[in-house]
């Protein structure tokens, strides 16, 4: 993941150029550890789809505290969707308000919009590499995901799936598509197609759909409410049911590989924010990271290797490039 000069949606840059940096008063290990601990605590919120939820969470509570000998309890809601809860700790930034959640996971297109804490994550944490690190200190790679299509074997014969995206324009499968309500990956899609080919394909693509789903949803393609779903936010779900037994199955289009991120970070307004630290760089350890390979099955994570097929990782090697974010002084 060396970074190269890459293509962005624009807004992203604009945005990126205008964050005023915020640092950790914390610049030491000793220094983060003590801070945590007059913290007191740690508030975190994501979806019940994303790291194990509540039973994730709990089985990081007890890795974490165990690693750093501390005993921080963690506060955890399950909340709304990558992008609205982004929306939301932004806006509780302007009101003076604390963060929501003390330490943020989401895609580029969501902390390219945030003000985040910087930290020099290589200096203060040995197992932190280069590569794991992102727009000048203020995110990391955690997992990377491989978004595409999941669709019910019984409604979807194998002669039938869909091989590329544009095929999900037949017109037998009118009625019988699901997507995202935040048109997951279509973004990254336009980096592909250009904005061009992108706008005229979603025109036709939106008289397809049947209805909006979140992703971690895709029971409800398990259960026939619709045949498949475009794009899902990556292919673990799918495999995971698959492995179980269920009717369920993924793959990758195509002509539209993606190899997307998912960042950890720290709000500028995050109330506890050693402890958040502590705990980004927890789970960019072996141990943090194997947490992740048991709750998500993403196609990557740092101490494994990818998930998906040499092909697979070759269709999504055109967009991979693109999804890294911005340093504010490119």
């Amino acid at each position: 993941m060396i970074m190269q000069k890459r293509l962005v949606p624009v807004f992203c840059l604009v945005v990126g150029l205008m964050i005023v940096p915020a640092g950790v008063g914390a610049q030491t290990l000793a220094q983060l550890v003590d801070g945590a601990k007059k913290e007191g605590q740690i508030i975190l919120s994501w979806g019940t789809g994303t790291m194990g939820g509540i039973e994730g969470v709990q089985t990081i509570e007890k890795a974490f505290n165990k690693a750093y000998g501390l005993n921080l309890p963690f506060k955890f809601s399950p909340g709304p969707s990558m992008p609205q809860l982004a929306s939301r700790i932004i806006q509780e930034g302007k009101a003076g308000q604390s963060a929501s959640s003390d330490l943020f996971i989401g895609s580029e297109n969501h902390v390219a919009r945030m003000n985040l804490k910087k930290l020099e994550w290589t200096k203060i944490f040995p197992h932190i590499t280069r590569p794991m690190v992102d727009w000048d200190g203020r995110v990391m790679i955690v997992v990377s995901r491989t978004p595409g299509l999941t669709y019910n074997t019984t409604m979807v014969r194998a002669e039938e799936v869909p091989q590329k995206f544009e095929d999900l324009l037949n017109p037998k499968w009118k009625g019988k598509i699901a997507s995202t309500p935040y048109a997951a990956s279509f973004d990254r899609l336009a980096l592909i197609w250009g904005e061009e080919k992108s706008t005229a394909f979603l025109q036709k693509f939106a008289k397809q759909v049947a209805g909006l789903i979140r992703c971690g949803e895709e029971e409800r393609v398990l259960n026939g409410e619709f045949a498949m779903m475009a794009f899902n936010c990556d292919l673990a779900d799918a495999n995971d049911m698959r492995e179980k037994g269920a009717p369920v199955n993924g793959r990758i289009f195509k002509d539209a590989g993606i190899l997307s991120y998912w960042y950890l970070a720290v709000p500028s307004n995050s109330a506890h924010p050693n402890a958040a630290s502590l705990l980004a760089a927890f789970m960019l350890t072996k141990e943090g990271q194997d947490i992740l390979w048991k709750t998500e099955r993403p196609a990557r994570i740092w101490s494994r290797e990818p998930t998906c097929s040499s092909s697979s990782k070759s269709r999504s090697a055109k967009a991979s490039s693109s999804m890294r974010i911005p340093s504010p002084t490119s």
